[in-house]
């Protein structure tokens, strides 16, 4: 039997085929030698074209239909044998020197526990997207005066302000590493529980005896098109109940920075959740009972969470929108109907 190689590159597919061999591609153009890395794919389809090129690049390829992405890609770390554990989603591309930029770090710094790097953003047809035009967590411009932060096992105590306020560092999957053991018990158990994963792989490195080591580079080409926005109103009540989560996670390690940040994102995503939910009944002309119980349970959670009662329409409109319902249901439908299409533009 060969030798374990030094990183698994974990590639998960659910439900998208389209650019899954772009990523691969991406990862069988790296400039290390291709003994010194595995790729584990998880995926949900079985597509021959697809299937044969896994076959020939030598992947590892798991038939997995869990809808939980945490647990989801846990069955494929548990597959894979490399002491550093990387990721690309399947619409993401890793730059040729990406890999090597990780085993000589891990190298330089043999306390270290996790990576992450910036990213450039394409379009759907893998094209550079003007760097005026991403957005901050994609530009990260933090970097731009900091440079690569190096942070020692007893030197996180600033990381949340570092990590959320100077840079977006929690941001990307595809843009992490880390150590295998980081994702054995309790957080290994715990990961397999989120829908965040790239948010639940950072807080791993955080909570971890290791080091941290935040890179200024970009090395990983992060696609931005419609089909990757995953804020739609299933997604944020996820969200609220991972955080909610995360923030136990946190609580519990002794991080209660991490604890307070995590909880007030879970309640800002569950008055998301809750009112994205109220609109799309609203537009859906449900019946008018089923609207007021929704309207009555938003407005009573801004009654206990007077920090997510900013006076917007962002936070109002699903109110406003449930009692118009009550008295005008054709008008507030066609209201609410024009929202859920503005807002699905991008």
């Amino acid at each position: 039997m060969s030798s374990a190689p030094e990183i698994s590159v974990i590639v998960g597919a659910y439900t998208r085929e389209k650019y899954l061999l772009s990523a691969i591609r991406s990862l069988t153009a790296q400039t290390v030698s291709r003994d010194l890395f595995e790729i584990v794919v998880v995926k949900n389809f079985r597509t021959p074209e697809i299937d044969r090129e896994l076959e020939r690049v030598g992947a590892t390829v798991l038939f997995d239909a869990e809808p939980r992405i945490g647990r989801w890609l846990r069955h494929a770390i548990h597959a894979s044998r490399g002491r550093i554990l990387t990721f690309c989603d399947d619409d993401d591309e890793l730059e040729p020197e990406r890999l090597g930029r990780i085993l000589d770090i891990f190298r330089t710094y043999p306390d270290l526990g996790f990576y992450r790097n910036r990213v450039r953003v394409i379009d759907r047809d893998g094209r550079a997207i003007p760097e005026s035009t991403w957005r901050d967590h994609e530009a990260d411009r933090g970097f731009d005066q900091l440079g690569p932060v190096y942070l020692p096992p007893d030197g996180k105590d600033g990381l949340l302000d570092l990590a959320t306020r100077r840079t977006h560092s929690t941001f990307g999957t595809s843009t992490m590493a880390l150590r295998r053991e980081l994702l054995d018990g309790e957080l290994g158990d715990s990961f397999e529980r989120t829908q965040l994963e790239d948010l639940y792989l950072f807080l791993t490195g955080t909570l971890s005896p290791y080091g941290m080591f935040l890179d200024d580079r970009r090395l990983t080409r992060y696609r931005y098109y419609a089909g990757n926005v995953t804020h739609t109103v299933r997604w944020l009540g996820h969200a609220a109940e991972s955080e909610r989560d995360l923030a136990g996670v946190a609580a519990r390690r002794g991080r209660m920075d991490f604890a307070g940040w995590l909880s007030a994102r879970a309640v800002n995503h569950e008055r998301l959740f809750r009112g994205g939910t109220l609109v799309a009944q609203v537009a859906a002309g449900a019946e008018r009972p089923q609207v007021a119980r929704l309207t009555a349970e938003y407005l009573r959670f801004l009654g206990r969470h007077p920090e997510e009662r900013a006076w917007n329409l962002d936070t109002w409109a699903a109110g406003v929108y449930g009692i118009s319902y009550m008295v005008a249901r054709s008008p507030a439908r066609r209201i609410a109907r024009n929202r859920l299409a503005a807002r699905a533009v991008i």
